[in-house]
C-alpha cells in the first residue's frame, strides 16, 4: 500500500470515529505470547481492565462501543494467532484457537465479555506456545501426575492426591504444573476432562447429563459452561457436528 491510500485509509479512519491502536499498545501482548507467558497476560488483563469504559466513553452509543470493540479483538484474533505461528505453534492448532474465539465473539453480549474474550485468547496462545517449545518433554515429577489425572478424570481429584503421587508437597506440585505447563492443576484437569467428554460425546451412547456427572462437574450446566469456554460450542453442538460428520 502507498503513502497516499494509508493517508487515506486513516483519515476515513478517523472520519468514522474508529479506534486505533499502535503496535506499541500491544507489543506486550505480542511478546508475552511470544515467550509463551501466560502470566504476563493475566497481568496485563488487569491492568487494563477500564478499557471497555474507555471504549464505550469515545463512542456515540454502547451499540457503537461494541461496534469497535469487536472490530478490536476480530483484528487481535489474527495478530495473535500470526504471533503464536511464528514462535513455534502448528498451524493448525493456532488457527483452530482463533476460529473458536471467532464464534465466541459473534456470541458476546457485553463489552466486558469482548474485554474477557480477548485475554483468554491470549492466555491461550501463550500458555500453547509455552507447551510446544517444551516438546512435550516433561519432569518425571510431572509425568506421575498426569499420568494420575488421566487414569483418575472420572474421580474426585485433590491437589493433595496428585502431589502424593510424585512425593512432593502441595505447593511444589502446584508450581511444577506450573513451570513446566504455563497452566495450574485445575486448568490441565479441565483440559484432559474436556477431551474424554468429546470421546463420550462422539459414542453418542451417553446423554449430556451423565457425562456431565462422570467426569465431576457439579451440574450440567456447569459441564455446558466449561466445555464451550475450552473448544467454543455447546456439547450438543459438538455432538451433533461429529454425527454430522460421520
Amino acid at each position: 500500500m502507498g503513502n497516499k491510500e494509508t493517508t487515506k485509509l486513516i483519515l476515513n479512519r478517523r472520519r468514522n470515529r474508529e479506534q486505533y491502536h499502535s503496535y506499541a499498545d500491544k507489543k506486550a501482548y505480542y511478546d508475552a505470547i511470544a515467550a509463551g507467558d501466560s502470566y504476563a497476560i493475566n497481568e496485563l488483563s488487569a491492568e487494563n481492565y477500564m478499557y471497555p469504559s474507555i471504549v464505550f466513553e469515545q463512542s456515540d452509543s454502547y451499540s457503537d462501543a461494541m461496534y469497535h470493540m469487536y472490530y478490536d479483538v476480530v483484528c487481535a484474533a489474527s495478530e495473535m494467532c500470526l504471533v503464536a505461528i511464528q514462535n513455534g505453534l502448528p498451524d493448525m492448532v493456532a488457527y483452530d484457537i482463533r476460529d473458536n474465539y471467532m464464534v465466541e465473539f459473534d456470541r458476546a453480549m457485553s463489552l466486558p465479555d469482548l474485554y474477557d474474550l480477548l485475554h483468554g485468547m491470549a492466555h491461550e496462545f501463550a500458555v500453547r506456545v509455552r507447551y510446544t517449545r517444551l516438546g512435550g518433554i516433561h519432569s518425571a515429577r510431572l509425568n506421575a501426575m498426569m499420568t494420575y489425572i488421566e487414569k483418575h478424570l472420572k474421580d474426585k481429584i485433590t491437589l493433595e492426591d496428585v502431589a502424593e503421587v510424585a512425593q512432593i508437597s502441595r505447593n511444589y506440585a502446584s508450581t511444577v504444573f506450573r513451570d513446566e505447563l504455563g497452566m495450574t492443576m485445575n486448568e490441565f484437569i479441565l483440559q484432559e476432562r474436556v477431551a474424554e467428554a468429546k470421546r463420550l460425546l462422539a459414542d453418542n451412547r451417553l446423554q449430556i447429563s451423565e457425562i456431565a456427572e462422570q467426569l465431576q462437574f457439579c451440574s450440567q450446566s456447569y459441564f455446558t459452561k466449561c466445555f464451550t469456554r475450552v473448544t467454543g460450542n455447546t456439547p450438543n453442538e459438538y455432538r451433533t457436528n461429529v454425527c454430522f460428520l460421520k
